[in-house]
């Protein structure tokens, strides 16, 4: 797999990301509605694009200063970190549009600015950045490993606020079916839970053997010459 090690190229990539990421943020928290979400912060959609674009500000600046230098080559910034965000995002990506997006039109999906930045443009251009602009072959075993810790914060996270808030007066209290424990009960709640940790899992295994391919493919040919 061929990657872009040009500064300029990668630089303009993230700009672009980052300007859509803002206005999809700002999208999320109602601005364009006029008016304001107050439960923007408890969708997981929301979450892991804001994580997302925090990340892609970083490695923005990280690349204005390797193209000040006038240094070329691939994107080194966390790659750890970033393969968790982009499982992420690709799981965001996958269940909103598998699981979600039935609920809605074709004309109310490609007309809301929030729907058509964080749950489409914004996660395939997070991981073309990887496909991209990093070195390929360095992903470790333990990574897809790595990336359910996210996601089980955000389960923790939701679990306690449901505990805590009142759930008549509250207006989001669960914001996906498959994590309303009042409608599914513990034992539907724990399905779908390690249904969607195993999606996690089994993604980042497979993108940690493409990641691999060309050394497997020397190793199968290494053993076929031997034999």
């Amino acid at each position: 797999m061929t990657i872009v090690k040009n500064k300029t190229v990668q630089l303009l990539f993230q700009t672009i990301y980052c300007t859509l990421g803002v206005i999809g943020v700002l999208a999320s928290l109602g601005l364009f509605a006029a008016e304001f979400n107050f439960d923007f912060y408890v969708y997981y959609t929301n979450l892991s694009n804001y994580i997302c674009l925090g990340f892609m500000f970083v490695s923005l600046v990280f690349t204005v200063k390797s193209a000040n230098k006038k240094e070329d080559g691939a994107c080194t910034l966390a790659p750890a970190f970033k393969f968790m965000c982009m499982i992420m995002i690709a799981v965001t990506f996958l269940v909103y549009n598998i699981l979600l997006a039935k609920d809605k039109t074709a004309v109310e999906y490609f007309t809301s600015l929030s729907n058509l930045t964080l749950h489409l443009i914004l996660p395939i251009m997070f991981i073309l950045d990887w496909v991209l602009f990093y070195e390929h072959g360095k992903t470790k075993w333990s990574y897809p490993l790595l990336s359910v810790v996210m996601p089980l914060v955000y389960v923790a996270f939701i679990l306690i606020r449901s505990a805590v808030v009142n759930h008549e007066t509250t207006p989001v209290v669960y914001p996906y079916f498959f994590l309303n424990v009042d409608n599914l009960g513990w034992g539907g709640f724990f399905t779908w839970l390690v249904i969607l940790i195993a999606a996690f899992v089994i993604l980042g295994y497979i993108i940690y053997l493409l990641d691999h391919i060309k050394e497997i493919k020397e190793k199968f040919k290494s053993k076929k010459n031997q034999e």
